[in-house]
């Protein structure tokens, strides 16, 4: 009868080593997402900067403002100035919102939680032949 607890144990044994591999496995499928998530952030923002390009203006009605982000308590992250002239507004607007929801998600995985303190919509404005976002000095 000894065989029938060394096989009653051998089964425990089994079963908890199962449990914290199935636990290990969950626990790395979430970091790769995560870091995958940032990663495309990263990409996706560069490639927003390459479609604004060099946002050239002869006066500040070409300059425009594109709201860019999610913070974990609303509003978006950062502004950009971009041209009229050298910039399509549709895809900027649709890749802006795709950041948007992207950042969102990296954020919620993150348990992110910050400030919660609204980012004050600045104003463009066209110097030395480029649109820039014009800081506020009171």
């Amino acid at each position: 009868m000894p065989h029938a607890w060394l096989l009653g144990a051998a089964r425990r044994l089994l079963s908890i080593g199962l449990c914290a591999c199935i636990a290990c496995a969950h626990a790395a499928d979430a970091t790769p997402g995560a870091s995958s998530d940032e990663a495309a952030l990263k990409a996706l923002h560069q490639q927003i900067l390459k479609l604004i390009g060099e946002p050239r203006c002869v006066n500040v009605v070409h300059c425009r403002l594109l709201a860019l982000g999610s913070r974990p308590c609303g509003g978006p992250s950062e502004y950009l100035a971009y041209s009229s002239g050298t910039a399509n507004r549709e895809i900027l607007e649709a890749k802006a919102y795709e950041y948007g929801f992207l950042e969102e998600e990296v954020n919620r995985a993150r348990g992110a939680a910050g400030a919660c303190q609204v980012l004050p919509e600045p104003q463009v404005g066209c110097v030395d032949g480029r649109c820039s976002l014009k800081s506020e000095r009171r």
